[in-house]
């Protein structure tokens, strides 16, 4: 069996938004697509806010994926505990609002989708992302697992 998986790297602005609202359906009935991944961190140029985030939800994606301008809107922390939908990195500590994983049906069984961030060029200490993974990968049951990742310059520093 052929399980689709669409990733939909940064949706920016208004524009985006727009594009991705009358696009992603079409796209993923034309390329036989069971799951779709939008990365919606830039919906509102930096950051996303709730509403962005359901128009996201509504244009046909599965599950959204936010990175190092996760709190460019502050407003998105409550709706980051409130939708299972929505991921911010894994390996961002632990007392942040919301999930970095989670585990979704598909058309072809579970799948785990887990967000994590990169720490070359970051002003900040998220945990690594290979320990944020193997515990993931270790506490979950799914069959599939969808890793995507965000923020790591390609500057030869360590991941």
């Amino acid at each position: 069996m052929t399980a689709n998986i669409l990733a939909v790297g940064d949706i920016v602005g208004a524009s985006g938004l727009g594009f991705l609202s009358k696009k992603l359906r079409a796209i993923k009935k034309l390329y036989d697509i069971s799951f779709a991944v939008v990365n919606g961190e830039n919906s509102a140029m930096i950051g996303i806010t709730p509403k962005q985030a359901d128009e996201i939800l509504d244009s046909g994606a599965d599950v959204i994926t936010l990175g190092n301008h996760t709190w460019g809107r502050r407003e998105i922390a409550d709706y980051l505990d409130d939708s299972r939908y929505i991921l911010r990195p894994a390996n961002y500590a632990p007392q942040v609002p919301g999930r970095g994983h989670g585990v979704f049906e598909a058309p072809f069984g579970q799948v785990c989708v887990m967000n994590l961030i990169g720490r070359c060029g970051m002003n900040f200490g998220a945990e690594n992302p290979f320990l944020a993974a193997d515990r993931i990968v270790t506490d979950t049951d799914a069959k599939a697992f969808a890793v995507f990742t965000s923020h790591c310059n390609t500057d030869n520093s360590s991941f």
